[in-house]
């Protein structure tokens, strides 16, 4: 704290509110401390955000070294920007002039949306505060690491009064209730700490100013690196896998879900991918043959040592649960919801696939909802306004359904809920965030960025996420998104941001 500019004390103190929010905002019992937590956060988001045009505007042109770097970026990400801010203007609009059911909707404003649209200030500040100074990113996670490391506690006498490394119980006493939170809650926590990994050890390591940047050897050490970065660094990569490990522990061994261990492999598999691309090219292209043949045992290594557990995951969860055999098929016969109508009641059973065997329960029917929403929402373009009414709607047009008042698709949801512009302001808003990441060099935070923005992107294509407390989290992950993306060149700053007081 003693480097740390007034700004970013209040920074801090955003990023510690944002990490206990996170922490247990998909946990039970915690409505009243996620509203005092967000209440405190929106104050600090204020005062941030005044403090920040402040300094701004008060710092002369001529002193570019002392001044922060202005809040400017591609024209991406103030479109993205934009796109949430119509998001919240339509809600608006919606309750005034196409409500169906006001009482409803009027409640959820006044619950739901208020926390929503504290939540986007509260990541939007936080993600500038990042931004700013990059020492304080691992803090943001701490929360939910932390929650992981108390439901292992919760899961441990259970699988030891079961004599199994199964304790699965989705609706039992576990701080996650019902897996669809814990996987919420647990691909979160996974894209966070590779975004960490990626932006400490591939994307800042050349940064000027990264306090995480390469370490030379220390002179005191006897040639060995012993300096307070390259211990860091050790301390961030323990840190960051541990988080990983207990999060796609527990997706196999306490929520045995596919969503969650689809997420886990597609994340690690897409930065595995483009690492292998980048050292494959050192290796073709470079012209010092010694770093090209050290990036191809670089290459190996990884594979290695991610490809071995992320196996030995993979192959206790799809021995739990066949439905992986099968998944292509099941599909397939899932999005013919005329032909099957075993979606609209549970009491029909699944269908048969050619060779006898049933159909995936949890495939079928997120593949048939999905199917079934989107339908309505072509008849539908304006939506009902109210949230989770897809049981009302659909009833409309097939009577009887008895199924889920959701469509397993939280994009689809908020399509049901408010039409086109609900299906499609919020992802046309994060594929923006996550093209602009891409394309620029410059920002600080990239790997952090892609992987929310992708992990989101797909979580919520395929998870029951489209109501409370699940679309505040959206929300403050698109603000935070946003501010991690508004700097441009930010770390030329670093000596203006850490002069003390």
């Amino acid at each position: 704290m003693k480097n740390t500019s007034s700004l970013d004390k209040i920074g801090l103190l955003l990023i510690i509110t944002s990490s206990v929010l996170l922490g247990i905002w998909a946990t039970m019992n915690t409505i009243a401390l996620r509203n005092i937590l967000l209440a405190i956060g929106g104050l600090l988001a204020i005062a941030y955000w005044w403090n920040e045009f402040a300094k701004n505007k008060a710092v002369p042109a001529a002193a570019p070294i002392a001044k922060p770097a202005p809040l400017k970026n591609t024209m991406l990400t103030w479109i993205a920007i934009a796109l949430i801010g119509i998001m919240f203007l339509w809600v608006v609009a919606h309750y005034i002039f196409f409500s169906q059911n006001p009482d409803q909707q009027w409640g959820e404003l006044r619950s739901t949306w208020l926390r929503a649209f504290v939540a986007v200030l509260i990541g939007s500040a936080t993600g500038l505060a990042l931004n700013r100074d990059s020492r304080f990113t691992p803090i943001l996670w701490l929360g939910l690491f932390m929650s992981f490391v108390f439901l292992i506690g919760q899961y441990i006498p259970k699988a030891l009064l079961k004599h199994s490394m199964f304790a699965v119980d989705w609706f039992g006493d576990y701080i996650y209730w019902a897996k669809f939170h814990g996987v919420l809650a647990g691909t979160l926590l996974i894209a966070g700490l590779l975004g960490l990994l990626v932006d400490r050890f591939y994307f800042n390591n050349n940064h000027e100013g990264n306090i995480y940047k390469k370490t030379t050897l220390d002179s005191n050490s006897d040639g060995k690196r012993t300096s307070p970065s390259f211990r860091l660094s050790y301390f961030l990569m323990a840190y960051a896998v541990l988080g990983i490990c207990i999060a796609a522990y527990s997706f196999v061994f306490v929520f045995d879900a596919k969503a969650g261990l689809g997420m886990l492999i597609i994340l690690i598999g897409f930065w595995v991918f483009l690492g292998a691309l980048a050292l494959m090219a050192k290796v073709v292209f470079g012209k010092n043959k010694r770093i090209s043949l050290a990036s191809l045992s670089r290459i190996l290594l990884i594979v290695t040592v991610v490809g071995i557990p992320l196996f030995w995951v993979s192959a206790n969860h799809i021995k739990n649960n066949p439905g992986w055999e099968s998944l292509f098929e099941d599909v397939r016969i899932g999005v013919q919801i005329d032909k099957y109508k075993h979606w609209t009641d549970p009491a029909l059973g699944f269908p048969v696939r050619a060779d006898g065997k049933g159909v995936a329960g949890n495939t079928y029917e997120r593949a048939s909802l999905a199917s079934a929403g989107l339908r309505v929402i072509t008849l539908e373009p304006i939506g009902s306004g109210a949230l989770r009414s897809f049981r009302d709607q659909i009833n409309k047009y097939v009577p009887g359904y008895k199924s889920h008042p959701y469509t397993h698709s939280a994009w689809i949801d908020l399509g049901l809920t408010f039409g086109l512009p609900g299906l499609l302001l919020l992802p046309a808003a994060l594929l923006l965030i996550l093209v602009n990441a891409f394309r620029d060099t410059s920002l600080r935070n990239r790997g952090m960025i892609i992987s929310l923005a992708l992990a989101f992107l797909i979580l919520y294509s395929v998870g029951e996420y489209g109501f409370q407390h699940s679309i505040e989290i959206l929300f403050y992950i698109a603000g935070l998104l946003c501010g991690l993306s508004l700097v441009r060149h930010p770390i030329a700053n670093d000596q203006y941001l850490q002069k003390p007081d």
